[in-house]
């Protein structure tokens, strides 16, 4: 999971290294810590990275949060069907990574809320202005109550100690959401 900013030259070795460093002490922290005990020191500490570098790719540990979990995000999946689609970014997010999302969603405070939010959007491929500004309100109504029922649902998986019921989840999900786009005239 090697992401660069935009302001950091993406072949630049040292970068590389202190975002892998980054994220690495991050996935350290978060299996044996709180997320709200965690400070910016802490990460850059088991990082060994200065808190000036730190500082210069992210405002605070909220936003290294959000952008740490946005690229774990699996590349190139290929699937028929969107639910298909879902189950595999959600088993990504969730079963692969069980004790950090555990943390994070035991101790979620609603910035970490927020912050699960924005990755589920960015999972689906949609932008939190693409759905706002949709010109088509009620596609952006689907758009929220169907992230809003994902989100809901990783916090279902993570308190009933992540069950193996996740694709009939998705496809019901997504049944649910395709019937919510009938019955509501254009």
């Amino acid at each position: 999971m090697i992401r660069v900013t935009e302001n950091i030259e993406k072949s630049d070795i040292r970068c590389i290294k202190t975002e892998k460093a980054l994220d690495i002490a991050m996935s350290s922290l978060l299996e044996k810590r709180n997320f709200r005990k965690i400070t910016v020191n802490d990460i850059c500490t088991e990082a060994l990275v200065s808190r000036a570098t730190f500082y210069a790719r992210y405002t605070d540990k909220y936003d290294f949060l959000k952008n740490w979990l946005i690229h774990m995000k699996p590349k190139n999946l290929t699937c028929n069907k969107p639910y298909e689609y879902i189950e595999k970014t959600i088993n990504k997010l969730t079963l692969e990574n069980k004790p950090i999302i555990k943390n994070i969603v035991n101790n979620a405070d609603p910035d970490t809320r927020e912050i699960l939010l924005q990755t589920v959007i960015s999972f689906l491929n949609l932008t939190p202005a693409s759905i706002e500004s949709n010109t088509d309100p009620k596609q952006a109504v689907f758009h929220n109550i169907y992230v809003g029922g994902i989100v809901n649902y990783i916090f279902w998986q993570v308190k009933n100690n992540f069950p193996p019921e996740v694709m009939p989840m998705n496809i019901y999900l997504y049944k649910v959401m395709e019937k919510c786009r009938e019955i509501v005239p254009e």
